[in-house]
């Protein structure tokens, strides 16, 4: 083989690892697009059943948050009841614990004008 056949075979060999090269990378780029492609698609499903789901749970807080709030209501309204009964019947102790007063200083007062013998 003399020098030119050798740069042709060598133009050739370069040729054709080119070609090779642009047709793997571009079947590559091809299995890459469809994959992603693929990929995007199960994302957009779980991005939609997450949606769903926290909606759910956001609907379900939103009834447990209801609840408590009827139940909030219901306990204040209970408590005002009782701490109203509760300022009566002091009310009527204090009343009584001063009438008691009174009766002991009218004791009192009597004893010490008649001292016990």
């Amino acid at each position: 083989m003399n020098d030119p056949q050798i740069w042709t075979l060598l133009g050739v060999f370069s040729a054709i690892m080119f070609a090779a090269l642009t047709l793997s990378t571009r079947y590559t780029v091809a299995q890459i697009i469809a994959t992603e492609a693929r990929l995007g698609g199960r994302i957009d499903a779980l991005e939609a059943r997450t949606d769903a789901r926290f909606d759910a749970v956001d609907a379900r807080f939103g009834a447990v948050d209801s609840r408590f709030d009827q139940l909030e209501k219901r306990l204040d309204a209970k408590i005002d009841h009782v701490a109203e009964v509760l300022g009566v019947r002091i009310d009527s102790v204090d009343h009584r614990l001063g009438s008691v007063e009174d009766d002991l200083r009218i004791v009192k007062a009597h004893l010490l004008r008649h001292p016990a013998a």
